[in-house]
């Protein structure tokens, strides 16, 4: 038996060789790219370095030889439309792309070549064809839209309006899916916009790609909510349909362009359904499995769901085949494989060796002929063979119906990802003790949290905890002073020449706050209620706020404690940030935020095994809490709260409204949480009477209780939010920011097991407004590749604290 498969393996190579004709100075051998039009380069899966490489190559051939402008990315359509509209207007460089392209791409060092490239080859654009759209269509996308409807007269209700930036921007649909009536109604609203939009005369590409991009993502909206629905959906058809269907409109668009095409391969292959599923794809799976639980430490998925997707490729229908059927011999769409090497495996964000290939695969063949690299053109090959050309998993198939080329590179490598220069800078270090104190209410004693407290001379701001403590560094200025302050409280300060070594400070309550319905209102003023009061907050943003690029510095700890009260994560560092627009709302304030750790200590073994995103890494998670940073809180979506005005209280001799809100439609759209989705949501906002700026925001969120994949067990999260801003130099500036989630867990039976909790505190250090460095590292990529400094001199001196208030209930 074994003697037959070496001979088809031979005849194979032999037909193979037929279909290849070996030009030494091309990568395209065996073919005239002149002859098509789109040229579809895949990849096993979107952590192969080596393939990532060889496209980058064949991209520059394509383009320099045969005149191929249009790079066209698995990616947001719209995305790349608005970085190509942003970059051509010079509103923004070269690096926009780095958020139109999906990261798992931009964050390559070969994606920055290419960036490069393009910068002196401008003829060549970048596009996408995904109808999963990211970060500039979050951003961008809705005004753009609004400006277009208004522009042809088209009128779209602001209730309308609203539906679509939950369901299609924020993508918080979940409660649509569980209600018909809601469902129904959403549907008839959306199509009905699209029966207008499909009326306004598409004189300009823009109008084109704005009414194609509502289109796309109404059908991944579709996609999604058919699957909460758990409607039987093979693989990803709906969405490869119209990601066709967007590359269709692309070529048609710029119908005198050729196109290459970069993706998955599994994107463009063509009757993939007509493999055949063997005993030899089974026991690779069976050993994919067991060595992917191995390195990443515990079952990420069982053998027989990995069995159930891959027989469901009975029923695909990818894009690739979508278009060979419109485009035919004008389209070539090439696989990658390898023999060895290893790639990176973003299910478990590990690296992950290739398993040894079926020997009567094709990578085996191309191995025993000692082949490095090449292309070989399927052309009327009549034995089915094995290959492991989609995401490493042998099938056995008559590939010429699915690919017309397989490009062989003997050895993978995981992509080559972007490392970031750290910027060496001038920080202040204190090696004196810090401060320790209290802050408590002069008359009752009791505790005031979240107090200010402000060194003037070194513009150090800290705030206290929960019970009312603080720590500040013990520097002695000559004409320096700490002042205290709380709303509701008379300030006070204490003067640092000489700096008393100071226990508890009392504050005094203000006699001048006033309950509001004694307030008689007179000509001179109209007294405003608690709407009218949060959309002059919203709208005087740009006054209040620094709209300018600046650095602020921060003191971040992360710390994570067990149901016995002890310490299981525990990081703390020294974090510079650089915000080059300034602050002002978006849907994603992460993008325009870059940062740099300049210190850090772990204060257990974890940090060493955390992701690059967690720990002190998380810190783009957290300033997407902050509420004038982050669109997904009541400042912006103020009509999914119910609002109060309590009263007004002193803070720092200025008057400031007190509102109480109460969310009416909990969901990520209005709180920024999604699945599972919020059941409540409350709190209180603090803006200055004057000025309107927002001086506090408090904000506490209960989430529905979900079970956990592998355990089952049943997990209940409530999150605590405060935040403080503080005037400097006549800004206001983020001051303080506490994260807090606490999780109850329990058996499938609502059995008590035990409870965690989750502390996050960002204090603002120093602000920057005037000589400004800039920083490259994205936000996102904080702790990526970081490599903490043993015994850092910074910390000498410096103990742990990790003080919260924190009591685990007795169950």
């Amino acid at each position: 038996m074994k003697s037959i498969f070496i001979l088809i393996s031979t005849l194979l190579l032999s037909l193979l060789s037929t279909h290849t004709l070996f030009s030494q100075n091309s990568l395209f051998k065996g073919l005239s790219p002149n002859e098509f039009e789109i040229i579809l380069l895949g990849e096993q899966s979107h952590g192969d370095g080596a393939v990532f490489d060889k496209k980058f190559e064949m991209v520059k051939e394509l383009y320099e030889k045969y005149g191929y402008n249009l790079l066209v990315f698995e990616s947001g359509m719209y995305d790349n439309f608005k970085a190509n509209e942003l970059y051509n207007s010079k509103e923004e460089n070269i690096s926009i792309f780095n958020q139109s392209v999906g990261w798992l791409y931009s964050s390559t060092e070969v994606f920055q070549e290419l960036l490069k490239y393009m910068e002196t080859h401008p003829e060549l654009k970048i596009f996408g064809f995904d109808s999963q759209e990211s970060n500039l269509f979050e951003e961008y996308f809705l005004n753009d839209f609004k400006s277009l409807c208004s522009k042809n007269n088209i009128v779209i209700s602001d209730e309308d309006y609203t539906e679509i930036k939950k369901t299609m921007i924020v993508r918080d649909f979940e409660k649509y899916a569980h209600n018909k009536k809601d469902s129904t109604n959403l549907y008839n609203s959306i199509n009905s916009i699209i029966e207008k939009i499909d009326q306004i005369p598409e004189n300009d590409i823009k109008t084109r790609v704005l009414v194609q991009t509502f289109k796309s993502v109404f059908s991944d909206l579709d996609f999604g909510l058919k699957s909460l629905q758990k409607e039987k959906i093979a693989i990803q058809n709906p969405r490869d349909k119209q990601m066709a269907e967007n590359l269709i409109f692309i070529k048609e668009t710029y119908p005198n362009e050729k196109i290459i095409g970069w993706g998955a391969s599994y994107h463009f292959a063509n009757k993939l359904n007509e493999f055949e599923y063997t005993l030899e794809t089974e026991n690779y799976i069976k050993k994919q499995i067991a060595l992917t639980d191995s390195i990443h430490g515990e079952t990420r998925t069982t053998i027989n769901e990995e069995i159930a997707q891959i027989k469901e490729l009975k029923y695909a229908v990818p894009m690739g085949q979508i278009l060979k059927e419109k485009y035919g011999a004008k389209l070539f769409s090439l696989a990658f494989t390898s023999y060895e090497g290893n790639y990176f495996d973003f299910s478990i964000e590990q690296i992950v060796p290739i398993l040894q290939h079926p020997f009567n695969s094709i990578e085996s063949d191309f191995k025993d002929q000692n082949i490095k690299t090449e292309l070989y053109v399927l052309n009327d090959i009549p034995h089915q063979f094995y290959t492991s050309t989609l995401g490493y998993m042998p099938l056995y198939a008559h590939w010429e119906d699915i690919f017309d080329g397989i490009y062989y590179i003997e050895k993978m490598y995981p992509p080559k990802y972007i490392e970031y220069d750290i910027e060496k800078t001038k920080i202040i270090t204190f090696k004196e003790n810090n401060l320790i104190g209290s802050i408590i209410d002069y008359d009752t004693s009791d505790a005031i949290n979240y107090a200010d407290i402000y060194y003037s001379d070194l513009n150090i701001s800290t705030v206290s905890n929960a019970s009312g403590q603080f720590s500040i560094p013990n520097k002695i200025s000559p004409n320096g002073y700490i002042i205290f302050s709380a709303i509701g409280y008379e300030s006070d300060s204490v003067s640092t020449n000489p700096l008393l070594n100071l226990n508890t400070i009392r504050l005094k309550k203000s006699k001048d706050d006033i309950i509001l319905n004694e307030v008689i209102v007179t000509a001179e003023r109209v007294e405003l209620n608690a709407e009218e009061i949060i959309k002059k907050a919203q709208k005087n943003i740009e006054t209040n706020y620094i709209q300018t690029p600046y650095n602020q510095s921060f003191s971040f700890k992360v710390n994570q404690f067990n149901t016995n009260d002890s310490l299981y994560i525990g990081e703390e560092a020294i974090i510079k940030t650089y915000n080059k627009k300034g602050i002002n709302g978006s849907n994603k304030p992460e993008n325009n935020i870059f940062a740099e750790i300049e210190h850090v200590r772990a204060n257990t073994d974890i940090y060493e095994k955390n992701k690059w995103y967690n720990g002190v890494g998380s810190l783009w998670a957290v300033l997407n809490r902050d509420i004038i940073l982050s669109k997904t809180n009541v400042l912006y979506r103020t009509s999914s709260y119910d609002l109060k005005k309590q009263k007004t209280l002193n803070y720092e001799g200025q008057k400031v409204y007190q509102i109480n809100f109460t969310n009416n439609s909990p969901g990520s759209y209005s709180t920024g949480f999604g699945y599972p989705a919020p059941v409540a949501s409350s709190g209180n906002i603090y803006i200055d009477t004057e000025n309107y700026a927002v001086l506090k925001y408090e904000h506490n969120i209960e989430r529905a209780e979900y079970t956990t994949k592998k355990s089952k067990n049943l997990v209940k999260q409530n999150h605590n939010i405060v935040q403080t801003y503080k005037k400097v130099n006549g800004k206001y500036f983020f001051n303080v920011l506490e994260f807090t989630t606490n999780s109850d867990v329990s058996t499938p039976e609502h059995e008590y097991l035990y409870s965690s909790y989750n502390a996050n505190k960002l204090v603002s250090n120093d602000i920057e407004t005037k000589s400004v460095n800039i920083l490259t590292r994205p936000l996102i990529e904080l702790k990526k590749g970081y490599k903490k400094q043993l015994n850092d001199p910074y910390w000498e001196g410096k103990p742990v604290d990790f003080a919260i208030d924190f009591k685990i209930i007795n169950k």
